[in-house]
């Protein structure tokens, strides 16, 4: 996973529960806590820092998740302004996340290993979307969904269902209704 994840995170993390959080979630995950922007990390280590987030502050693992997208996403359009720059609305920004986003993920990070999205509908209020990952980070993708909505103030509600797991991929249909 790429390093931006995790330094946003631990910055996340500091801002919103304090650096002692931060402190006492690397010790409990027993991880380093030495991340780079353009370092390469084991799912596996952020997985449990999250883990031990929540036992410490005492939220649910998609709660926090969730939190966590919202911040990530505000700090990747700053960094990378120009995808949300393409679109005028949240649904067009969202269906075509294949074909704008991740390609540029891609050309930075080309061992990077992203979801697949799908458009399976899609209407003036309502888009529904297959999600493919061999990571379960729905939650994430949920947040970063809600967090596009504000982006382009456009309040939106996600949901998503499971399917059942197919070979090593985790399998989503997200309904993203706005408000």
């Amino acid at each position: 996973m790429k390093g931006v994840v995790f330094t946003e995170y631990v910055e996340f993390i500091e801002e919103t529960f304090g650096f002692d959080v931060v402190d006492d979630m690397m010790e409990k995950a027993g991880v380093s806590g030495v991340y780079t922007q353009a370092g390469n990390y084991e799912f596996d280590e952020l997985f449990k820092m999250v883990q031990s987030l929540s036992s410490i502050v005492d939220k649910p693992l998609g709660s926090l998740v969730e939190a966590f997208a919202k911040h990530l996403f505000t700090k990747l359009v700053t960094i990378y302004p120009k995808p949300t720059q393409v679109y005028n609305n949240a649904f067009d920004f969202i269906s075509n996340i294949d074909h704008v986003v991740h390609p540029e993920v891609k050309k930075l990070y080309p061992d990077a290993e992203l979801p697949s999205f799908e458009t399976l509908s899609s209407s003036e209020n309502q888009l529904v979307m297959k999600y493919v990952s061999k990571k379960p980070l729905m939650d994430l993708a949920k947040g970063l969904m809600e967090a596009c909505g504000e982006h382009y103030n456009e309040p939106l509600t996600v949901t998503y269902s499971l399917a059942p797991k197919k070979n090593e991929y985790f399998i989503a249909e997200f309904t993203i209704t706005k408000k």
